[in-house]
């Protein structure tokens, strides 16, 4: 143990590990925080008792909206983190390039939902997603390319796999660009379909996996 910590720097994977769910928590933070709750008392004046709740729909869903792109991200982040045996210096540059992205999603996320509509702020959002994806697939090609600090042999086909799914994000990003550059709104919702592209896609793959190795035995 003494020996890997030697190798590995005075930067571990466990200092990293830990900053990076320090940077998901501070994300969900301001995420929390942005979080509109307006005052049954100052409303009673214009909003019947029956339409108040629906004065938060809005703001519940652009909660959701970021909070799940936020735990797509987490589970990309921890899946290429747990393939490695230790950091090197490339691969902190390039995670704390995605930490600082990761950040400012509940920002753009907020911005998005005071100014709807608006093809700029929406261009933002969806670019920030972009970039950070784009961090990841340098982080997953750099470790699958440094023999070095990957914990073990990737089989062939689960590296493909999960190169396919990592590539649902940036392709959803920059559909959304597009979109927004002409005008065309809740563009933000196509990051639910992604979501459960992903999710399946995972669940079957994991499944044929699991049915694979049992026949082998």
């Amino acid at each position: 143990m003494l020996e890997e910590n030697i190798d590995e720097g005075p930067v571990t994977k466990t200092n990293i590990g830990r900053l990076t769910n320090g940077i998901f928590v501070f994300t969900l933070l301001l995420l929390f925080k942005n979080v509109r709750l307006p005052s049954f008392a100052d409303a009673m004046a214009e909003t019947k008792i029956d339409s108040f709740g629906l004065m938060q729909i809005p703001d519940i869903l652009s909660f959701v909206n970021a909070f799940l792109i936020i735990a797509l991200i987490w589970i990309i982040t921890f899946h290429i983190f747990h393939q490695l045996k230790k950091v090197d210096r490339r691969y902190i540059s390039i995670h704390f390039g995605l930490l600082i992205l990761i950040i400012f999603i509940p920002i753009t996320s907020h911005l998005y939902q005071i100014f709807e509509g608006n093809s700029i702020i929406a261009f933002f959002f969806h670019t920030n997603i972009l970039f950070i994806s784009i961090f990841l697939m340098g982080e997953w090609y750099h470790i699958t390319h440094t023999p070095p600090i990957i914990s073990a042999v990737e089989n062939t086909r689960i590296c493909g796999c999960f190169s396919r799914k990592i590539l649902y994000v940036p392709v959803t990003a920059v559909i959304g660009i597009l979109l927004s550059l002409n005008d065309i709104t809740l563009t933000r919702n196509l990051y639910y379909g992604t979501m459960i592209i992903f999710f399946l896609d995972w669940f079957l793959t994991t499944r044929y996996s699991c049915c694979v190795w049992r026949r082998k035995r």
